[in-house]
């Protein structure tokens, strides 16, 4: 039977998206997936957050997807591997990076004045121990260091900076964009574990205290955000040489230490002890996770092909671009929060065999 192309295709669509709905149905994770689900539900706004944030992301140029023509979408057997990669890179960054940190990052200056001011007025409040004089001179100097980049991240869309100038701005663009990842990651689960397992009568108090539990473990963040550098550097390098074998290193890299944030926001201990506390957690949750990778690959696979397919089918179209790119974003927006969300259930509730301590 001969069809045209864009009924084998949408055929084809179809037949994939009615599998998942019956792998989804009998899937042995569907308690955890349900779960997930009611809290997206019962809070649409954080969908909304994470769209936007994609939106001004590929705006400002951090992160723009490669465009395929209608042609070679329509070869799959080249086409397959990019999107594999792609949503086997997305699904690996998922458990590090919440919201797109750039531009967020530029509020961090603020936050760490607000994280100073509370630490020198109560040290004992944000830590089992006291904060030495050096640490609160550090937090100072790096406040003070934040708020000069914000001014020349200013002077820039006015004028062009030096070299050196611009040398220094990116790279302490890229030190807070890394910070603004790690410290939104461990207030997300601090939010989780409030949502879950709740302290508290009232729940509209939850981002609240999830915040203070982020201050709290402000030397973790610190820790996490140094982690970030590594891999964030790692993809620079990656995209810059394609085809090499470190895009892969680099995904095994990252969803080995999946667990990271999540050990930095449950454990209060030593960085190194987080860490050995994450390897735990993933071995526990190994099978679990590894299922939900399968799902959540197959999603992404989808989400990713069927964005691609409308932006190239809008291409000639400014108009219909205008309305295909914020639905793609709430698309992939909305299986963000539901596929990380029900990871972080699943490693709350089998990486840990007792309660987690607040």
């Amino acid at each position: 039977m001969n069809l045209p192309h864009w009924q084998s295709t949408a055929l084809a669509l179809l037949g994939f998206m009615a599998g998942l709905a019956l792998h989804l149905r009998w899937h042995p994770l569907r308690r955890h997936l349900s779960d997930a689900w009611d809290f997206v539900r019962l809070r649409p706004a954080w969908v909304v957050w994470v769209a936007a944030a994609t939106l001004l992301a590929s705006i400002l140029g951090d992160a723009r997807a490669v465009a395929y023509s209608q042609v070679q979408l329509g070869q799959w057997r080249e086409v397959s591997l990019p999107l594999t990669h792609d949503a086997a890179a997305h699904l690996a960054r998922l458990p590090h990076v919440f919201l797109h940190p750039w531009p967020l990052a530029c509020l961090m200056p603020v936050v760490l004045a607000i994280l100073t001011i509370r630490i020198w007025r109560w040290p004992y409040r944000y830590g089992e121990r006291r904060p030495v004089l050096e640490q609160k001179i550090a937090l100072l100097v790096i406040t003070i260091i934040g708020f000069g980049w914000l001014a020349l991240e200013g002077v820039t869309l006015r004028r062009m900076l030096p070299e050196g100038a611009e040398s220094v701005k990116l790279g302490l663009r890229y030190v807070f964009t890394a910070l603004a990842a790690a410290g939104l990651q461990v207030w997300l689960v601090r939010f989780v574990m409030a949502w879950e397992k709740p302290q508290a009568t009232e729940a509209d108090h939850d981002a609240t205290a999830a915040l203070e539990h982020t201050f709290a473990r402000w030397q973790g963040v610190a820790c996490l955000a140094g982690f970030n550098l590594l891999w964030m550097s790692w993809r620079q390098w990656q995209m810059s040489t394609p085809q090499s074998i470190g895009g892969w290193l680099w995904i095994e890299l990252l969803l080995v230490f999946a667990a990271l944030p999540l050990a930095v926001a449950a454990t209060p201990a030593h960085f190194l002890h987080q860490g050995a506390a994450a390897l735990r957690i993933m071995m526990r949750s190994a099978v679990s996770l590894l299922l939900l990778a399968i799902t959540a690959l197959a999603l992404f696979i989808l989400a990713h092909y069927t964005a691609a397919m409308g932006q190239a089918l809008s291409a000639d179209s400014s108009i219909w671009r205008v309305l295909v790119l914020p639905l793609s974003a709430l698309v992939l927006a909305m299986l963000d929060c539901w596929l990380l969300l029900t990871a972080l259930l699943i490693m709350l509730r089998h990486g840990f065999p007792r309660s987690p301590s607040a």
